[in-house]
C-alpha cells in the first residue's frame, strides 16, 4: 500500500502535481506513472511537481524509475521539481543528470516561486 498522497491540478500553463506523504521505490513507480498517465490524458507540456516526501529512494532504483518511464512520453515534457526536504538535494540531483542523460527537460529548484516562474516561461 502507497502511504502517500497525490494532488494533480489543472492550470493555464501547465499541469501541478503535488506529493505529500512517504516515498519508497514502489510509491515512487506509481506515483510517476500516475502523473505521466495524466499528464499524457490531458495534453500537457509542462509539469511542476512539488514534493514532501518522508524517505527517499537509491540511485539505484532512481535508475529504474526513469527507465521505466521512457516510454511514458515524459522526455517530451518540460519539468520543474521543487522537493521541499532540503536533504533530498544530492539524490533529487542525480536523478536529474541521469533523466538529462536520456533527453529528459528537467530542472530543480530550490523554490517553488522559482519552479513556477520558469515552468511559465514561453518557450
Amino acid at each position: 500500500m502507497n502511504n502517500y498522497q497525490l494532488t494533480l491540478e489543472e492550470r493555464d500553463a501547465y499541469l501541478y502535481a503535488r506529493l505529500i506523504g512517504e516515498d519508497s521505490f514502489a510509491a515512487s513507480l506509481s506515483y510517476w506513472n500516475e502523473i505521466a498517465d495524466k499528464v499524457k490524458a490531458l495534453g500537457y507540456r509542462k509539469l511542476l511537481v512539488h514534493e514532501d516526501l518522508i524517505g527517499e529512494v537509491v540511485e539505484s532504483e532512481m535508475h529504474e524509475i526513469i527507465m521505466d518511464l521512457m516510454p511514458s512520453g515524459l522526455l517530451d515534457v518540460q519539468i520543474a521539481f521543487f522537493d521541499e526536504n532540503i536533504s533530498d538535494a544530492s539524490i533529487n540531483a542525480r536523478g536529474q543528470s541521469m533523466a538529462v542523460s536520456k533527453g529528459a527537460n528537467v530542472r530543480i529548484f530550490d523554490s517553488l516561486n522559482a519552479a513556477q516562474d520558469w515552468i511559465t516561461q514561453d518557450g
